[in-house]
């Protein structure tokens, strides 16, 4: 059994420019992840000249309706306005079944950054 998506991106360098940013679907296929629990990346590719981004959330869709399935706080803590850095990496809560999936982001004011989000089954720390 094999992943649909071949890459398994959510967002590749997607610029922010509203409070509310989809990423594109991923499809799993009709058996949903082979490797559970698969991991998510996010990391800011470049950085924010103004804003933040407070939220990330993994929705899944079943009948064509998305629902939430996590959602993760990005930390006060992270630089985001003076330098590309990890948002988060966490477990992605995604069952068989659950075939087609994406991802919110929530942000406040963004201006300038770009994103890139994967689902991998090892994280990476390199930006």
């Amino acid at each position: 059994m094999a992943y649909i998506d071949a890459e398994n991106t959510f967002m590749k360098s997607v610029t922010l420019t509203t409070a509310t940013t989809y990423s594109d679907t991923i499809d799993l296929g009709s058996k949903g992840p082979f490797v559970s629990p698969l991991k998510v990346d996010v990391k800011l590719t470049k950085k924010l000249t103004s804003g933040s981004v407070n939220s990330l959330t993994i929705q899944s869709a079943s009948s064509g309706v998305f629902a939430d399935e996590v959602k993760i706080s990005v930390p006060a803590s992270a630089p985001q306005t003076s330098k590309p850095c990890t948002l988060a990496q966490f477990h992605a809560p995604i069952k068989p079944g659950n075939r087609y999936i994406r991802m919110k982001v929530d942000a406040t004011s963004p201006v300038g950054g770009e994103i890139t989000a994967t689902m991998q089954n090892g994280l990476t720390t390199e930006l």
